[in-house]
């Protein structure tokens, strides 16, 4: 439900709309610069002033990634709240919000969550006396779970073990280095999901295709048609620029007829990606060929425009190029039989990762460490019910608290958040009717680093996790494997794009 925009107000009938709108979840998908924080904080505003359901500020969770930014936040809704009061100098309502604004939940999320534990660390358990371990201090101490580790593996592999295997395959001529980082790249992905060892496991099994036709249906071939149909039209739209420039004043006329043929190459090979299987797209890609570009009369040619159509062209050419030679160099078959070789070397990877976190985990309490993962993982395992699985997930009776607490959760930035926060947001959001209040824009993801997922809201769980196991594997996969890393490197960029 929405109210009636006031006559004469400076605001967009869609911001209007975002900012009076109630009844359910709201998400707020805007570019930079029109006005989604200024939105919120005025929803804020009109929440804390209504003359007919007025609320407290403390009924409020609004959350944002930095510090500053959560400063920021408070600063604004005080000088709104400070504006509304010289209008209304006798409102003790909002007097009473200007005076509780500063114990008001408007916070990180790292701090929320840091909140939830210290409310209810009894129920993890975990000692009291905890304390954020500095980057350095974890860094030293994640080195050296991991040599120990390696050292224990060494010491209890026999010939043929498939640890030796994996470090043969990962590692390099002098050192394991490369395994390292390895392990310590996929264990933080891993930690950005809400059941850790279970997406471990999986992205293991996901390597055991056991025949041709279960390839022909698996996601990453779906995630590679898709990223391959993205290529292909955007060499069709590269040389649609050309052939444009080519038939305008002073452009190279006769390369028109070179770009409508390269055209129809290109639309042959988008047709057989949409309508033909897997397994007969080797060929066809390997087929796909271009001819020469026609002279041209140097008196009757612009060379500028000259340049800029070949170099267009050129460019359509290397998509289809990087294709041929990437993703259809080899024939499914060979892809498959990739693909089952490394299964058990994943397998072992993926024990690997987990018996380091739990050493790690163990290590961190006996110094009564955390980091920020576990601040997000022990306020997850506070609010999960314990009989909640992947997709069933079920508060606990402290989220329930939560629930009632908070009328509204406003949350800013959404595409910066993680599997593990969405999963928190949700539960301690109400349902039937939602509460939430998300605003975001995917083009200003910035915390991919910190494994934000911009498209938790529209993308499957699955191909989610095939590009963090892509990103984590991509600067360290050697090169007796490049067919099956680039299956699995390519299949991200659909998602990228």
């Amino acid at each position: 439900m929405s109210i009636p925009k006031p006559q004469g107000s400076f605001w967009s009938d869609d911001q209007w709309r975002a900012i009076t709108l109630t009844g359910g979840d709201i998400l707020v998908a805007a570019a930079a610069g029109s006005g989604k924080t200024a939105v919120l904080v005025e929803r804020i505003i009109r929440k804390l002033s209504s003359r007919e359901h007025p609320l407290d500020v403390d009924r409020l969770l609004v959350a944002t990634f930095t510090k500053a930014a959560a400063s920021e936040m408070r600063g604004r809704i005080r000088e709104a709240l400070e504006k509304e009061l010289t209008q209304d100098p006798n409102n003790e309502h909002l007097t009473r919000q200007l005076a509780m604004l500063g114990r008001a939940s408007i916070t990180t999320l790292h701090s929320f969550c840091m909140e939830v534990i210290q409310r209810y660390y009894t129920l993890i358990p975990l000692d009291p006396g905890f304390r954020i371990a500095s980057e350095s201090e974890t860094a030293l101490l994640r080195q050296e779970v991991l040599e120990q580790l390696f050292e224990d593996k060494y010491a209890s592999a026999e010939e043929g073990n498939r640890f030796l295997s994996l470090v043969d395959w990962f590692g390099g001529e002098r050192s394991d280095d490369a395994v390292f980082s390895l392990v310590l790249k996929l264990y933080d992905f891993a930690q950005s999901h809400s059941w850790p060892e279970q997406w471990l496991n999986e992205a293991a099994e996901a390597f055991a295709a056991p025949d041709a036709a279960t390839l022909e249906n698996s996601l990453w071939v779906q995630s590679i048609i898709r990223d391959t149909e993205l290529a292909l039209i955007g060499a069709v739209d590269l040389l649609r620029q050309a052939r444009t420039i080519a038939e305008s004043p002073g452009g190279p006329q006769p390369y028109t007829i070179t770009f409508e043929d390269d055209l129809q190459v290109i639309g042959n090979l988008l047709a057989a990606v949409q309508g033909r299987p897997w397994s007969e797209l080797y060929d066809v890609f390997q087929s796909a060929s271009f001819g020469k570009l026609k002279p041209c009369k140097k008196d009757q040619t612009d060379p500028l425009l000259q340049e800029r159509a070949k170099a267009l062209r050129e460019e359509a050419k290397k998509l289809v190029s990087e294709l041929q030679t990437q993703l259809f160099g080899r024939t499914a078959e060979a892809y498959l039989g990739e693909l089952q070789q490394s299964a058990p070397l994943m397998k072992e990877l993926a024990e690997l990762i987990t018996e380091f976190g739990a050493r790690y985990r163990a290590d961190k309490t006996a110094r009564g460490w955390l980091d920020f993962a576990d601040l997000e993982h022990y306020c997850l395992q506070i609010l999960r019910h314990p009989d909640s699985s992947p997709g069933d997930l079920q508060p606990s009776a402290a989220a329930v608290e939560y629930q009632a607490q908070y009328d509204e959760v406003l949350l800013d930035e959404y595409q910066d958040t993680n599997t593990v926060q969405e999963d928190i947001i949700s539960l301690i959001a109400r349902t039937a009717p939602g509460n939430r209040f998300m605003v975001g824009d995917v083009k200003q993801s910035i915390y991919r680093f910190r494994l934000a997922e911009p498209g938790y809201s529209c993308r499957s769980t699955a191909v989610t996790e095939m590009r963090s196991a892509s990103r984590a594997l991509e600067s360290t996969w050697p090169g007796t494997f490049a067919a099956a890393k680039k299956l699995l490197t390519r299949s991200i960029c659909c998602l990228d794009r």
